[in-house]
């Protein structure tokens, strides 16, 4: 799902962040935590062995982004394919994608950007209610935030004196939602309403009177109104198509590479 998201969010739905070379998004630091590229890799190599030169790696991540999910137990959701594989991979562009330090303004604008609104915000960042992050992320939240002396006011003090415990090491990883790791529920929103979203971006969705009832909603409704959602918001997501990238596309035969001529 993160690449998913890394991908679409530069140049839109384009398989650009699979592009492997020096400069390329993929190089990016914004990209350094990036997982899954030798997923795409097998499966790109099954896929040519049945149809050759046929179905593009970013239709390909965009297939695997929605199976994941339902592996975890998430919703399923219609991907229309046909999408085309970007030529262009600059890493200087990935460090628009959003770093878990921004605010919910700009987090709202960024959304906007790509035709999707507040709801779709809050929505996809449900799913954070799966994965893990590095200690090193939040650790600011956890000493002398911003000169207070103290952990940031909007972490639970009980949570804040877990994590504090929990990441010693920035090199170690935590559970994005530690309540029910693992499980794509709607547990993620009302640990939100706890003062327990580990990334203060996910908290702030809740401090902010423009996305708060869109948690809310989420929060007290059944898991299933979260899964609509989520999929109807991903199914936009996954929409997000440059219309120059798609007219100078092309089908890669290796994810991680532009094709040659005679390909």
């Amino acid at each position: 799902m993160r690449l998913h998201f890394h991908d679409c969010s530069v140049r839109g739905c384009d398989g650009s962040i699979l592009l492997s070379h020096v400069g390329s998004e993929r190089t990016s630091k914004a990209s350094k935590t990036l997982r899954g590229f030798e997923v795409v890799d097998d499966i790109k190599k099954e896929v040519e062995k049945k149809c050759p030169k046929t179905v593009s790696c970013a239709d390909i991540l965009t297939a695997a982004s929605r199976d994941a999910t339902v592996i975890q137990g998430g919703p399923y959701w219609s991907i229309p394919y046909g999408r085309k594989d970007g030529k262009v991979s600059i890493d200087k562009e990935a460090e628009s994608v959003p770093t878990a330090h921004e605010n919910v303004t700009s987090l709202i604008e960024f959304y906007q950007s790509k035709g999707l609104n507040a709801l779709d915000l809050v929505a996809l960042s449900g799913a954070h209610t799966i994965g893990r992050t590095s200690c090193e992320t939040i650790q600011h939240r956890l000493y002398d935030y911003e000169g207070t002396g103290k952990p940031d006011s909007l972490l639970d003090e009980r949570y804040a004196n877990y994590l504090t415990r929990k990441c010693r090491w920035g090199s170690d990883y935590v559970e994005l939602e530690g309540m029910s790791p693992g499980k794509f529920n709607n547990q993620y929103y009302k640990n939100l309403q706890k003062k327990m979203g580990l990334l203060r971006t996910d908290q702030m969705l809740y401090a902010d009177s423009r996305t708060s009832p869109f948690v809310n909603a989420m929060a007290y409704a059944p898991d299933s109104v979260f899964h609509n959602q989520f999929a109807a918001s991903m199914t936009k997501f996954g929409n997000i198509l440059d219309p120059e990238v798609q007219e100078g596309g092309e089908v890669r035969a290796d994810c991680g590479y532009v094709n040659s001529y005679d390909y």
